[in-house]
């Protein structure tokens, strides 16, 4: 991470110390440049990358349009990040027996060593980011992030 912008996310931080929204975008920029300097050095664009090999690791096929909500990414740039790791061969799409407009993307061996090898690269990078952060504090922080993140009620009642 350039000094610039280490600067630019502690001072964003710092103009609001009791605002939750400011408090989470700064943090979330400060993971995904890290996030994104790792996945540049490996040879990918960036963390959505990752995401996407991320999601597919698993073995669940999903159509596109799945994936999108998966990795909470818009349709329109899934493409893109699609087309890109298609390029690179860790993936490939194939066609839905059930409707031969929809596609099926699918993790290539490929995509699973660039996976694992990113997953080595994406513990580095968020330890880096929470450096000084107690393993107690870090599992509170996991442990508030997934309840906010997977709320449902939440999320129906303000849609």
């Amino acid at each position: 991470m350039h000094e610039s912008e280490t600067q630019a996310l502690a001072a964003c931080a710092a103009a609001y110390p009791a605002d939750l929204t400011i408090l989470l975008h700064a943090a979330v920029n400060r993971v995904t440049i890290y996030l994104d300097h790792a996945a540049a050095e490996m040879g990918l664009n960036d963390a959505r990358d990752w995401l996407v090999l991320a999601a597919l690791e698993d073995g669940q096929q999903r159509t596109q349009l799945e994936l999108s909500r998966v990795v909470c990414v818009d349709k329109t740039t899934l493409i893109t990040v699609l087309d890109r790791l298609e390029r690179q061969e860790l993936i490939v799409r194939t066609v839905d027996p059930s409707d031969r407009r929809v596609r099926i993307p699918q993790i290539t061996d490929s995509g699973r060593r660039m996976f694992a090898t990113f997953a080595t690269a994406r513990d580095a990078a968020e330890a880096r980011a929470l450096d000084g952060v107690s393993k107690e504090d870090r599992d509170l922080l996991l442990t508030l992030l997934g309840r906010i993140a997977t709320d449902t009620d939440t999320l129906a009642t303000t849609a």
